[in-house]
This record gives C-alpha cells, sequence and structure tokens, in this order.
C-alpha cells in the first residue's frame, strides 16, 4: 500500500510539473437546503420535527491548476438556517402547536482538490473550516390559544468552529475567446464532529461533557446542506 501511494504521488507530482498552469479567480453565491440534525430531535415525533429551511452564501475563491488538476482556496460569508414545527398535547388532545428556526451566521473556508476536463466540467472535493459568527433562535405559535412569540441569541450554546466535507460538480461556460466565463453547479457538505446547539424548543442540546438538561443522553449535532452554486470567473494562463 505504502508503494502504491508512493507511486501516485511521484505520478501527480510529475503531471503538476510536466503540465501548463492556469489560475482562475472567481466571484461566487450559491442557495443551500439548510439543516441541522440531532438524533435527540428525530426522537421527539410530533412534538417536534424538522422543516425545510433555506440558507445562501457567497463570496471569492481562487484556483490554481497544473493541467487537468487543481487545488483551490474559498472565503465565503454564509447562512445556515435550521427550521422545525412542533406540537403540544396532553393525553393526546391538542393544546397548540409552534414553528422555530436557528439562524447560523458563518465564514466558511474550503480547500478544495478540483479535476476539470477540457470542456470545463470539473468536480471538487476537499475539508472545509466554518466559524460561527452568531447563532440566534426564534420561536412563534399558541398554547392553548394563548399566541406566544420567542427570540434569544444562542451563540454561545454552539461550537465556535467546525470541519465539513466538501463535495461538488458543475461546469464553466466560457464567454466565447474570453477569459470570462460562468460558473454553475451543484455542492453537498456534511459535518463531522459536533456543533451542540438547540432544539426546536429552544433548550440547549449540551456536550458529551456536559448535556443540556432536557437531554441527559447526549447526541451530536451535524450541519447538512446542498444546494445550487453560480459565479464568475476570470482564467489566467
Amino acid at each position: 500500500m505504502k508503494n502504491l501511494i508512493s507511486i501516485l504521488t511521484i505520478i501527480l507530482f510529475t503531471n503538476i510539473v510536466s503540465a501548463q498552469m492556469s489560475i482562475d479567480v472567481q466571484a461566487k453565491g450559491a442557495a443551500n437546503s439548510t439543516w441541522l440534525l440531532n438524533k435527540n430531535i428525530s426522537d421527539k415525533g410530533a412534538s417536534q420535527d424538522y422543516a425545510a429551511a433555506w440558507g445562501s452564501s457567497y463570496g471569492v475563491a481562487a484556483n490554481a491548476y497544473f493541467g487537468m488538476t487543481g487545488v483551490g482556496i474559498e472565503f465565503l460569508y454564509s447562512t445556515h438556517n435550521a427550521a422545525y414545527t412542533g406540537a403540544y398535547s396532553i393525553n393526546d388532545i391538542s393544546t397548540g402547536s409552534y414553528t422555530s428556526n436557528v439562524k447560523l451566521q458563518t465564514i466558511q473556508i474550503p480547500l478544495m482538490l478540483k479535476f476539470q476536463s477540457e470542456k470545463g466540467a470539473y468536480i471538487e472535493l476537499g475539508p472545509q473550516l466554518t466559524n460561527i459568527s452568531s447563532a440566534q433562535f426564534e420561536r412563534n405559535g399558541e398554547l392553548i390559544g394563548v399566541p406566544f412569540n420567542d427570540e434569544k441569541e444562542v451563540t454561545d450554546l454552539y461550537t465556535g468552529s467546525y470541519f465539513s466535507g466538501v463535495l461538488g460538480f458543475g461546469s464553466k461556460i466560457a464567454f466565447g475567446d474570453l477569459p470570462l466565463g460562468m460558473l454553475v453547479g451543484l455542492r453537498l457538505q456534511y459535518s463531522f464532529g459536533d456543533l451542540m446547539g438547540v432544539d426546536g424548543e429552544g433548550y440547549a442540546l449540551g456536550s458529551e461533557e456536559e448535556p443540556g438538561f432536557w437531554h441527559p443522553t447526549h447526541e451530536p449535532t451535524q450541519a447538512v446542506s446542498g444546494g445550487i452554486v453560480i459565479g464568475l470567473t476570470y482564467t489566467i494562463n
């Protein structure tokens, strides 16, 4: 196995040295379906369930290609939202319901390994560091006919940063013979570790060392997203 890895490394290095280098500078944005998943929430049934949520990101990227292989780094300002719905009841008699959401403001820094074809199609994968700058919780509903609204900042209940695995693919569409082009693609992200945070009612999910009061058996929280990426790219050969 070590010999195989060494051979592949030598082949990749040889291709990089002998290939023509090009640089892409990009401005890009994305619209994503975003989720915060936790088994303690999943096990709540009708009293607490997931709902569709949407987020966005925008920023800049720089990629260096050596022939068909490249590496890239991006700096993205992002919003990662999570939404929930729930029902209150006593002895199976409905007493109310609510909707809630969590809004994470983040800075994402993906470091990507890229492969592209001569016609501009590409596939990318790599790790991403995400820093959470703020987290806001909001809940609206009614209980026994009385409406309520609950808002609070929950930044301190989330981890400060986390890593994700990123997979994407798409195409660069050139504007004729110009170095400018349009970027269109799809990107999926799944976090590793534990974001901690709150559930759909705003109660702390806690950590492995300090489980939340309402969730004494701790389960990790994962951030998941997938969406469409569009942008402009400028290529320097």
